[in-house]
């Protein structure tokens, strides 16, 4: 679904990426991590088409990317919500901008919405719900036109340990039940090994790859007391020596 072929992305003297090669398969959801500064963020602005390699080639779906495409959604740090619209009418954004028929996505919205723990609050304003909250909202308005391909930029990074906890197990449960081409930037190796498929290691700029681990530990996961818990911490402590390496 997604290439990179030899993908290097540079800011006048400063080089951010390096040769990255990269292949992530349809539906499957891939971890990004690494130190400040080492490109992650670049990596996900050039699938998404918002800005250009300068050198390789970036391609979804087969198709050179060379523009934001509406088969591609981006999740930020910050949810970015309209104050005078409500929860769901915040979900309903895109739907709107792209034309697509409202009435169907409206309980399209509603459900998402639901399924996040907001039942209850789609009539509420950003003003009247928590940071928890409103990046919940953010992930449905991503999730609502259905993208073949969804990339999150540390999107729970602005919250407390438990929330982000709770909000990266109900978007596993959502990977799973409606499953999207997944690119996830985190600097927090816990989530990257809850979460993914595979975790992409990068190295200290310029950003090149310096490992790419397969996560084969049956879903779904958790943190708490399971019969996965050993191989959860065994794989959280070797990307945590990766990282540590210079």
């Amino acid at each position: 679904m997604i290439e990179l072929n030899r993908v290097c992305r540079a800011f006048g003297a400063v080089e951010a990426l390096r040769g990255i090669d990269l292949h992530i398969a349809e539906h499957e959801f891939v971890a990004v991590i690494g130190r400040s500064g080492c490109g992650k963020s670049t990596l996900l602005r050039l699938i998404a088409g918002l800005l250009a390699p300068t050198g390789g080639t970036v391609t979804v779906g087969g198709a050179p990317v060379r523009e934001p495409s509406r088969e591609v959604a981006l999740m930020q740090q910050v949810p970015a919500l309209l104050p005078w619209r409500t929860a769901l009418g915040n979900v309903l954004l895109p739907v709107e901008i792209l034309r697509l028929p409202r009435d169907e996505h409206r309980a399209r919205a509603a459900e998402l919405l639901d399924a996040v723990g907001l039942a209850g609050f789609h009539d509420r304003h950003p003003y009247e719900l928590s940071g928890g909250m409103q990046q919940r909202v953010a992930l449905c308005r991503a999730l609502i036109q259905r993208p073949r391909v969804l990339l999150m930029d540390e999107p729970f990074s602005a919250l407390d340990a438990l929330t982000r906890e709770e909000l990266a197990g109900q978007l596993q449960e959502l990977h799973l039940a409606r499953p999207a081409t997944t690119v996830f930037v985190t600097h927090s190796i816990q989530e990257a090994v809850l979460l993914a498929d595979r975790v992409v290691v990068l190295s200290p700029r310029p950003g090149r790859i310096r490992k790419v681990l397969d996560v084969g530990i049956p879903r779904p996961r958790s943190f708490g007391h399971n019969a996965h818990l050993e191989a959860v911490a065994e794989c959280v402590a070797h990307l945590h020596d990766l990282l540590l390496r210079d």
